[in-house]
C-alpha cells in the first residue's frame, strides 16, 4: 500500500501497486475527511459545486458521459443521469431551481428538471464543445461559451437562441452580473504565422446602463 498527493491540492490517493491500481480518493476538510472513490483507473474532474441549499454536490469528469449528484456531506451517490457523449465539462444552476444546464465535448446543452432529474429539452445552437455555462440572475436566460469565437444566449424555458455575441477569441467562461442583463466573458487570440502576439481579452456585453 502507498500513498501519493498531486500537487499541493487537498486530496490524497492510495493504492496497493501499479498492476491493480485501484485508488482511494480521500479528500480532507477542516473538521472531516471523507473517502470519495475507490475505481480502477483515475477520472479528470471538470467541475464541481454545491446546490442552492448546501446540501448537496454536482460533480462532472471530462471523460464520464453522466453527472454525479451527491448528498453532502456524506457524499453519497444519489443520481447520476446520462448527459454527453464525449464527456462533460460544464454546468450550471437556474437561480430559481427550476434547472440544471450541462455542457458537454458534444456541443450540446441539456437543461435537467430538478424535480424529476431528466432532460427536459437540449440546445444544439453551437458548433463548438461548450467550455462555460451561466443562468441570468432571474434564470430567464442562459449564457454559453464554447471553443468558438461567440457566445450564444438562449430562453431557459425554450431554449430557442436569442442572440450571438461576437467574441475576438474563444472564451473558456462566461458569467452573468447579478443584478442586471450583462454577460462578462474573456478569453486570449491565437498565434498567427506573422501576426501580432497572442492578447488576453476581457469582455462585456448587455444593457451596461
Amino acid at each position: 500500500m502507498t500513498l501519493s498527493k498531486e500537487g499541493d491540492e487537498a486530496k490524497e490517493s492510495w493504492h496497493t501497486s501499479e498492476k491493480d491500481a485501484v485508488r482511494v480518493t480521500w479528500l480532507r476538510f477542516p473538521d472531516h475527511a471523507y473517502f470519495v472513490d475507490v475505481s480502477a483507473y483515475q477520472l479528470t474532474g471538470s467541475t464541481a459545486m454545491f446546490n442552492h441549499v448546501g446540501d448537496g454536490v454536482i460533480l462532472t469528469h471530462h471523460s464520464e458521459h453522466t453527472l454525479r449528484i451527491m448528498d453532502y456531506p456524506t457524499l453519497t451517490v444519489r443520481e447520476s443521469p446520462a448527459a454527453h457523449v464525449g464527456g462533460c465539462v460544464a454546468v450550471a444552476l437556474d437561480p430559481r431551481g427550476r434547472y440544471l444546464a450541462s455542457g458537454g465535448y458534444d456541443s450540446i446543452v441539456n437543461m435537467f428538471d430538478l424535480s424529476e432529474w431528466i432532460c427536459a429539452r437540449t440546445i444544439t445552437v453551437c458548433e463548438h464543445s461548450i467550455n462555460a455555462l451561466s443562468f441570468s440572475h432571474d434564470g430567464e436566460y442562459l449564457a454559453i461559451a464554447n471553443a468558438g469565437n461567440y457566445i450564444d444566449i438562449c430562453a431557459t424555458e425554450t431554449g430557442v437562441p436569442l442572440h450571438r455575441v461576437p467574441a475576438l477569441a474563444p472564451s473558456p467562461t462566461v458569467s452573468w452580473h447579478p443584478s442586471k442583463y450583462v454577460i462578462a466573458y474573456c478569453g486570449q487570440t491565437k498565434i498567427r504565422e506573422g501576426g501580432p502576439p497572442p492578447v488576453g481579452v476581457i469582455s462585456m456585453f448587455g444593457l451596461l446602463e
